[in-house]
């Protein structure tokens, strides 16, 4: 083989021994923008921006207990969502829903959904880290160990009423009152199926996530009251005028 062809196959051989770049993609919303690193997807793969709610279709994300017994996790987070809203926009709650159904058969067989929303202000991360845990629906309990197929839905919240973090400064600032304009957003889940070993006879425990949304409230942010005063100064001030010119 020639110097040159050597060259060129140590070229090719460095080129695919390098790891794919990050990318970040950017939605562009009505009241705000998404942006997204695709590497940090985990298993909810790439959101979809409607309207004012970012949704995922989740693939392969589920749990199943070993058939000899014995508990089976699966987790997955989602970081690295930045939302930034719109010139005279503001941000005031983050509802997180989710869907997935279950199945159980056997004495001591169990599945559990465990999770959280977190969200921040990119301009001072450190002291507004507000977070909300999941919580399971109790119209769809996890504990009907018939053999079926059952739904399961859950949901967390952060809005105004939140409680953060304490930074590690003491300081602790919920993300909506500090009136971001960007804030950073990550999604955690774990998924959990255990079935117990000491009883006999047949054991199943399997759960599956399907589909995460975050619907978000965003609105105008209202005028100061001294632009109301000025837009009724100048109201009245219209009207005169016209009075004066009758």
């Amino acid at each position: 083989m020639t110097l040159q062809k050597l060259a060129l196959a140590a070229a090719l051989s460095t080129l695919l021994a390098v790891p794919a770049q990050a990318a970040t993609i950017t939605l562009v919303g009505t009241n705000f923008d998404l942006s997204y690193d695709d590497t940090k997807l985990g298993l909810f793969g790439a959101p979809v921006l409607v309207g004012d709610t970012i949704q995922f279709t989740l693939s392969s994300f589920a749990a199943e207990a070993p058939a000899a017994g014995g508990a089976a996790s699966r987790n997955s987070t989602v970081s690295g969502l930045v939302l930034t809203a719109k010139s005279g926009f503001r941000f005031g709650a983050f509802d997180l829903a989710e869907f997935g159904d279950y199945t159980l058969s056997g004495t001591g067989s169990l599945v559990r959904v465990l999770g959280q929303l977190r969200a921040f202000n990119l301009a001072d991360s450190l002291n507004t880290q507000t977070t909300s845990s999941l919580q399971v629906s109790p119209l769809t309990p996890l504990t009907l160990a018939d053999g079926l197929n059952h739904d399961w839905s859950a949901a967390a919240r952060i809005d105004a009423s939140t409680a953060a973090v304490p930074g590690p400064f003491g300081s602790a600032l919920n993300v909506i009152l500090s009136n971001p304009d960007a804030v950073g957003l990550t999604i955690e889940n774990r998924l959990t199926a255990f079935t117990d070993p000491a009883t006999g006879g047949f054991r199943q425990a399997f759960i599956e996530k399907k589909f995460a949304g975050v619907q978000l409230q965003v609105s105008p942010v209202p005028a100061p009251p001294a632009l109301w005063m000025l837009a009724a100064g100048l109201l009245v001030l219209g009207f005169m005028g016209r009075r004066q010119r009758g």
